[in-house]
C-alpha cells in the first residue's frame, strides 16, 4: 500500500547519522543516549545501509572478555570505526571491556568508537564510573524525542506495513497515549489492525507486557521519581530534577507509562476492609482519617468498583439527612483524595462520574 518510505524522516535520521559521521571525521569517540535496546537494531541497520561500519553487540554470547573480540587491523591509510551496541553492559557485567577500548583508541588513531547507550551516562552518579575513561567519552549525543513528523511518518509506515488504512481519529489516539514510543504505537496498531476496535487498544496483554518492560528498564532513580510524579509530589532534590530533564527528553516516557505507573503504585497499596477497619498493606490506617472519612471510605470500599450515587454517599455521611450541599460533598471527596494521596495512594482511586457519584477503583491490570 503505497511507495516505500522509512519509519523516521529524513530529518531527524540525518542529524542522528551526521553526529556520527562528524565524531569519525575528526578521529573522535562517541556515545549516542536514550536509544532503547530494541530501536538501537533498528537505527544501526539504516545506518549500515550506505556506511561501511562493523559492529560490536556486547550482549553477543560470545563476548566473555576483551580477548574475544575479533578486531580488524587498520591498515596505515585506514580508518575503521566501530558501532558498540548494548554498551550499558559496560556498566554491568562488561566492566573489563573499558579499560580495554580506552587503551584501544589511546594508542591507535584509525579506530573510531561510537557506543550506543539506552539509559544516561551523564547522571553524577554515572560519571563516577567514567571519570578514568576520558579517550572513549569525548562526544556525548542524546537521541531526540520524536516530532509530530516523525510520529506521523511512522504511522504511514506501519500501515503500508501492514497493508491497511489507519483511520485519522485512531491515529490521533494513539499518538496522544503512546507519545513518542515507537513500539508501543506499533503495537496499539497492530492490535487495531488485527480486531477493527479500540476499546482495549491500550489495555490488552501485550501492551501491559510492552509497558512492563519499558518499565523494568529504566533506571532505579527513573522509577523513584516517576513514582513521586504519579504521587503527585513536588519536593524534588537537584538530582531528581536532573532525572526529570532527562526524562522530558526521551521517547520512553508517554502518558499511558505514567498510567501504568499510577496503577502500579496503586496494585502495589492495596485498600482493604477487614472486621469493619480501614487496611492498608496488612496495615490498620483508621486513625489517618477523620470520624465522617472514615465512614465515607468504608462505605466506599463496601462496593468497590460499583457506583455511588451521590445522593447514597451524602446519606451515609449526613445520617439519611437529604439536607446536604453539592459543595459539601465535594468538598469531602477532595478532603479524602487529598489523605489517600498522602498515603501513596492514586489520585484516581477515587474516580468522579459526572452528575451520577463516584467508583472506588480497587481493583488494577495485572502488573
Amino acid at each position: 500500500m503505497g511507495k516505500s518510505i522509512s519509519p523516521i524522516s529524513e530529518k531527524t535520521f540525518s542529524h542522528f547519522s551526521g553526529f556520527i559521521d562528524d565524531v569519525i571525521k575528526r578521529n573522535e569517540n562517541g556515545s549516542v543516549l536514550g536509544l532503547n535496546r530494541r530501536e538501537q537494531s533498528y537505527r544501526i541497520n539504516q545506518l549500515t545501509k550506505n556506511k561501511s561500519l562493523e559492529i560490536i553487540d556486547l550482549k553477543n554470547y560470545f563476548l566473555d572478555d576483551p580477548e574475544d573480540l575479533k578486531l580488524f587491523k587498520a591498515g596505515n591509510k585506514d580508518k575503521t570505526a566501530y558501532l558498540i551496541t548494548n554498551a550499558d553492559s559496560l556498566f554491568e557485567e562488561k566492566q573489563s571491556f573499558l579499560a580495554f577500548f580506552n587503551n584501544l583508541v589511546k594508542k591507535n588513531s584509525k579506530f573510531s568508537l561510537i557506543f550506543f547507550f539506552q539509559h544516561n551516562i551523564t547522571y553524577p552518579w554515572n560519571m563516577k564510573a567514567l571519570s578514568s575513561y576520558q579517550y572513549l567519552f569525548q562526544n556525548i549525543y542524546f537521541y531526540p524525542k520524536y516530532e509530530k513528523d516523525d510520529l506521523k511518518q511512522f504511522l504511514i509506515y506501519l500501515g503500508n506495513k501492514f497493508k491497511n488504512k489507519i483511520p485519522t481519529n485512531t491515529k490521533n489516539l494513539i499518538l496522544s497515549h503512546c507519545g513518542g514510543n515507537l513500539w508501543l504505537i506499533k503495537e496499539a496498531v497492530r492490535y487495531y489492525i488485527k480486531t477493527k476496535e479500540i476499546k482495549h487498544i491500550f489495555d490488552h496483554q501485550e501492551m501491559i507486557f510492552r509497558l512492563k518492560v519499558i518499565y523494568d528498564e529504566l533506571d532505579e532513580k527513573e522509577k523513584q521519581v516517576l513514582k513521586k510524579i504519579a504521587r503527585e509530589e513536588t519536593n524534588f532534590t537537584n538530582e531528581e530534577k536532573f532525572v526529570i530533564d532527562y526524562l522530558n527528553k526521551t521517547n520512553n516516557i508517554s502518558p499511558l507509562l505514567k498510567k501504568f505507573v499510577s496503577q502500579k503504585l496503586a496494585y502495589e497499596n492495596f485498600l482493604s476492609l477487614n472486621q469493619n477497619n480501614i487496611i492498608l498493606n496488612s496495615i490498620p490506617i483508621d486513625y489517618f482519617f477523620s470520624r465522617s472519612e472514615r465512614k465515607g471510605l468504608r462505605y466506599l470500599l463496601s462496593f468497590s468498583n460499583k457506583l455511588i450515587t451521590r445522593n447514597e454517599l451524602a446519606k451515609t455521611l449526613w445520617s439519611g439527612n437529604d439536607d446536604y450541599t453539592d459543595w459539601a460533598l465535594d468538598q469531602f471527596i477532595k478532603r479524602l483524595r487529598n489523605k489517600l494521596i498522602k498515603l501513596g495512594l492514586d489520585r484516581q482511586l477515587i474516580k468522579t462520574k459526572k452528575n451520577q457519584g463516584f467508583v472506588l477503583i480497587n481493583s488494577f491490570i495485572n502488573l
